[in-house]
């Protein structure tokens, strides 16, 4: 049964009708209400929409009518065996502001945001896995060869992930200002709390930028921003998704399957870069590199040293005769 609360004056909230309208109301209730930035409101109804449309329900009421703990939960353990940690996170808490939404607004007659379940993170638990340097050549060699309106503009991006193993949102927001051509260096953006990073502007990276810019890239446009979309209206990629969904279809094309826990997506790339390094450099230098202001963000990475960690262990001990 639909349970609606009253506002002030005593009418009760009229409830959306389609699920788009839903989405619609709970980014102007984020908006409004828990004053999130825009980009976050966007991640999160993304992760919303995968959960509706998961439910064998075409209209917001007979969603209402049937949310329970079971059917959140059974979404969250399904979602959980086919994705990485952080779509699980951004899963986890988009879902709990969408339940206390509804709640809120009245549609449902209790708050369902505590049946989202948690799921434990040991810190260092784990070994990070990227794509192997032989399969990154291979998808800039046939990206480089294949006919398409966006190939210089995936080509720079793939050369600035395997070059530098930034994060996709500082690519998302590289700007024009950020490239320092005459001083051969080029700048990305501190994110997520970390430190902002200045790296050499190598001779194939900004040949891929200037192709792109040159050749590619719309004119009328006002973004300073460098990657844009490739269908008008052209605006900035605003979804953390954007920049992994390109690598993720530019591998189908090329029928490359990566092995059980390597993304498909930017992180990847990340990750193969740390591990290209360590055990050459020291760890300070990689987590400079990568933008950690702590430096036991980096500490998962010397993991991966296997021939370092031989050297450090310990002989087993001879039985006494």
């Amino acid at each position: 049964m639909l349970y609606r609360r009253k506002k002030l004056g005593g009418k009760p909230v009229r409830p959306p009708t389609i699920l788009s309208e839903l989405l619609d109301e709970y980014g102007n209730f984020a908006r409004r209400v828990r004053d999130l930035a825009e980009e976050t409101i966007l991640e999160q109804r993304l992760y919303i929409a995968r959960f509706l449309e998961a439910q064998p329900f075409s209209t917001p009421a007979e969603l209402f009518a049937s949310l329970n703990t079971m059917r959140v939960q059974r979404f969250v353990f399904k979602y959980a065996e086919n994705h990485g940690k952080g779509s699980l996170r951004w899963l986890q808490a988009s879902l709990r502001s969408f339940l206390r939404f509804c709640y809120y607004q009245g549609y449902v007659s209790c708050d369902l945001s505590a049946a989202v379940p948690a799921f434990r993170s040991w810190r260092l638990s784990s070994v990070p896995k990227g794509i192997d340097d032989a399969k990154i050549t291979l998808l800039l060699k046939s990206i480089d060869s294949r006919e398409s309106r966006v190939r210089l503009r995936d080509l720079a991006i793939i050369h600035l992930l395997a070059t530098y193993g930034v994060r996709g949102i500082q690519i998302r927001r590289l700007r024009f200002d950020d490239i320092h051509w005459a001083k051969d260096h080029i700048h990305f953006r501190a994110v997520k709390g970390g430190r902002a990073v200045v790296q050499h502007l190598t001779q194939q990276v900004g040949s891929s930028l200037l192709a792109y810019i040159r050749d590619e890239r719309p004119n009328s446009t006002p973004h300073l921003e460098v990657f844009l979309t490739s269908r008008p209206p052209f605006h900035p990629f605003r979804k953390s998704g954007s920049l992994s969904g390109v690598i993720a279809r530019r591998l189908r094309e090329i029928n490359v399957e990566l092995p059980e826990g390597v993304s498909r997506g930017t992180h990847s790339f990340r990750h193969a870069f740390a591990r290209r390094l360590t055990g050459k450099i020291p760890l300070k230098y990689i987590a400079d590199m990568l933008g950690h202001r702590d430096l036991s963000s980096t500490f998962i990475y010397s993991k991966v040293d296997f021939i370092a960690l031989r050297e450090a262990a310990l002989p087993w001990p001879e039985e006494a005769e």
